[in-house]
């Protein structure tokens, strides 16, 4: 080889190893961001589980940098099993020297009391799973500071009060599940603004009246799960709009019938359950072209007609 060549190749291969060491060290070098670390320390000193460890020497407290170990680790992901509680973190902050907290889980582990205030000001929060714990008192208005959220769950704790309409703000959420709560009053006329949602879980929420109009501006959905709870007035025809959703479920919710026709447009649902829905007779016709159900479930409904037969063959259950 050329001596030119061989110190060009040389040099390349010197400025390739010192670019990864740069960037290795800028990796390395960054730091959780000094307000989230006490915020977060703060939360869970509150829940009382500071003394959790990833590998037997990380713990949640001032002295450790949170966002390191499996916070960092990109082959491990906010809903891997293995980890709970579980942070993750970006890096890439102020040329990539400071770490913001992305993304929190405390799942299941039978935490009490309510919300600590801190936990609103972790506003890079993209991705929030406080299920299945005794969370009590209500959710902050501050909950609308939360703009890059897209998973949030709260479901299946013992919450109370009103849903705070500063949720609209979420207008990145792709994930909402608030089941299982105690909540009161309405649903939110301003979660119409969450346009991007493709999963909306409130069953067992404890919220009544009617499903608010600008819920016809949800069209992306996927998922929708009312059922049991104080609703009122008649099952609103823009359902029909919603002509992704593969799942639905709706009843025990007070609301009446009939059925509108526009759920024939509902072709891509792959489970449907309705029941308790009074007044007024429903034509069977509007799941003629619901040809990928797997599950069908009518129950305490006034319906008139059959069963188009070409829907028995698609579904495992089906009941009426």
């Amino acid at each position: 080889m050329p001596t030119c060549l061989h110190l060009t190749v040389w040099f390349l291969l010197c400025l390739s190893g010192t670019i990864h060491l740069v960037l290795f060290q800028n990796r390395t070098a960054a730091t959780t961001h000094r307000d989230e670390a006490r915020a977060l320390n703060s939360i869970f000193g509150v829940w009382k589980i500071d003394e959790y460890s990833y590998d037997g020497s990380y713990s949640w407290n001032f002295s450790d940098e949170l966002c390191s170990g499996a916070a960092i680790d990109e082959d491990i992901t906010i809903d891997d099993k293995a980890y709970n509680p579980l942070i993750k973190c970006h890096c890439t902050f102020e040329n990539s020297t400071i770490c913001r907290i992305t993304a929190l889980k405390v799942y299941a582990m039978d935490v009490q009391g309510p919300i600590p205030p801190q936990l609103w000001t972790l506003i890079y929060l993209t991705n929030l799973n406080l299920a299945q714990n005794f969370l009590t008192g209500s959710l902050s208005h501050a909950i609308g500071n939360l703009i890059r959220m897209e998973w949030l769950t709260f479901g299946i704790n013992a919450l109370t009060g009103p849903v705070p309409k500063e949720i609209g703000l979420l207008t990145e959420l792709k994930y909402l599940g608030i089941s299982s709560n105690n909540f009161s009053g309405s649903i939110p006329a301003e979660l119409g603004s969450c346009t991007k949602l493709q999963q909306i879980y409130i069953d067992s929420s404890g919220l009544t009246g009617g499903i608010p109009s600008s819920f016809a501006n949800l069209v992306e959905l996927q998922t929708a799960w009312m059922m049991d709870l104080g609703l009122t007035g008649r099952i609103p025809d823009f359902i029909g709009k919603w002509t992704k959703l593969t799942g639905l479920r709706i009843f025990g919710t007070g609301l009446s019938g009939p059925i509108p026709s526009s759920f024939s447009n509902l072709t891509s649902l792959t489970e449907l359950r309705l029941g308790d829905i009074s007044n007024g007779s429903s034509s069977l016709e509007f799941i003629k072209n619901m040809k990928s159900l797997s599950i069908l479930e009518l129950r305490n409904i006034n319906l008139e007609g059959t069963i188009p037969s070409n829907i028995g063959e698609y579904s495992s259950l089906l009941q009426v």
